[in-house]
């Protein structure tokens, strides 16, 4: 459906013109250029442009290697010694070249130029592919980013080589400093675990997106994602000169349609955490309070708005930092007052002071935990937003 149509290789005026002229500063001999029809598209005699040349015609259609005019008094009006070779490209004559005068003496010439003339259309032939799979690569990630054709999506990842059934963990990595997202996106490819089935792109908030494949085995599927993801973070900053401001991961998908969703993930992370101090920065470490953030107002208000009401905003915001340590340090004190800078004693009595606060202890109650996340996060949400940086050192808008 979004297979471009193939372009049919062959020599053009304006092409061969241009070649003629470069290569005129250096050859005497008179050089025509025909297509294959036998009609003189360019040549070093510009009178002779546009006319019909008989040999070529010839050598076009019977299919001949070579066909030498040799100089003589017998030759029709018009007509002149030289050699004409046909130009090939993949085996298929596409046009004829011709070399005025001596065959013995311009053949080699002749020969030289035949060769030019099929290193520049396969060298065109190249860039025309590269463009027709930059392009439907680009198409592919608008697919997967931006639009609603999700159905669309396999048939054309099928089409650039990828397969859609693997699983991709979604990566968004922010250049270092003064580096333009293109030049990064190039390093990132080169990277030592930057394989054929990974997908990637730069995005308009000036990052690198990589929709990094997976492999897993019998078990640890949450390990083994962690590990994978951690080793190819490490191999971009190596090849982006040992640099790098920031790596965040979004939940990896089996499902190509889903990657939008997993794309928007990655951008709420390096709002919410845009200077990590050890990427990368895993959503499921933040799953609570990216789920948060995704509840409607008013669920949120019927939840939590009874209780918030009781406590005194000064209460809320002096128990929050202590709340999040002891979460993210899975509830190890000793872990949590470390990364707090305060003596273990010192977080002991404030945690008694919340358990007082609420009648329930989050050392010793998860889900008491749990309530006291969501609380925090409920007050917070309060506050007026403040949109913080994205990677390439914009600003989100509202």
């Amino acid at each position: 459906m979004y297979n471009l149509p193939m372009k049919e290789t062959s020599l053009d005026a304006a092409s061969a013109a241009a070649f003629l002229k470069r290569l005129g500063e250096h050859i005497e001999h008179n050089i025509n250029i025909m297509d294959r029809e036998g009609v003189i598209i360019a040549s070093r005699d510009p009178s002779r442009v546009g006319s019909f040349h008989d040999a070529a015609r010839r050598l076009v259609a019977t299919g001949a290697a070579v066909e030498r005019v040799m100089p003589g008094s017998s030759l029709p009006a018009g007509v002149r010694p030289g050699v004409n070779l046909p130009v090939l490209h993949r085996s298929e004559t596409v046009g004829v070249v011709g070399v005025t005068g001596d065959p013995e003496r311009v053949e080699a010439l002749a020969y030289a130029v035949k060769t030019s003339i099929e290193s520049m259309l396969e060298l065109q032939a190249w860039k025309d592919r590269a463009l027709r799979h930059q392009d439907r690569k680009n198409r592919l990630v608008n697919l997967l980013l931006y639009e609603d054709e999700t159905l669309a999506a396999e048939p054309l990842a099928r089409a650039l080589g990828y397969d859609p059934t693997l699983p991709r963990a979604p990566l968004l990595i922010a250049p270092p400093r003064g580096m333009e997202a293109a030049d990064a996106l190039a390093a990132v490819k080169r990277c030592r675990l930057h394989g054929p089935q990974d997908i990637s792109t730069a995005t308009s908030e000036g990052a690198v997106l990589v929709l990094k494949a997976l492999s897993f085995g019998d078990g640890g599927c949450m390990g083994a994602y962690e590990e994978q993801v951690r080793a190819y973070a490490d191999a971009a900053r190596s090849a982006l000169g040992g640099s790098l401001p920031g790596t965040w991961a979004g939940a990896f998908q089996s499902d190509l349609g889903r990657h939008r969703g997993a794309y928007r993930q990655l951008l709420w992370l390096a709002e919410r955490y845009p200077e990590p101090e050890t990427p990368p920065v895993f959503l499921h470490d933040h799953l609570l309070e990216y789920l948060t953030t995704r509840i409607e107002r008013e669920e949120l208000v019927a939840a939590l708005d009874g209780p918030l009401s009781l406590l005194r905003p000064e209460a809320i915001a002096e128990l929050a930092p202590d709340i999040k340590a002891l979460s993210d340090c899975g509830l190890n004190l000793k872990e949590a007052a470390a990364r707090l800078g305060v003596h273990r004693n010192t977080l002991s009595a404030r945690l008694d002071r919340v358990a007082s606060l609420v009648g329930r202890d989050p050392r010793q109650d998860p889900r008491a935990m749990d309530f006291l996340r969501l609380l925090v996060r409920y007050s917070e949400l309060q506050a007026p937003v403040v949109h913080g940086a994205l990677p390439g050192g914009r600003k989100r808008g509202h």
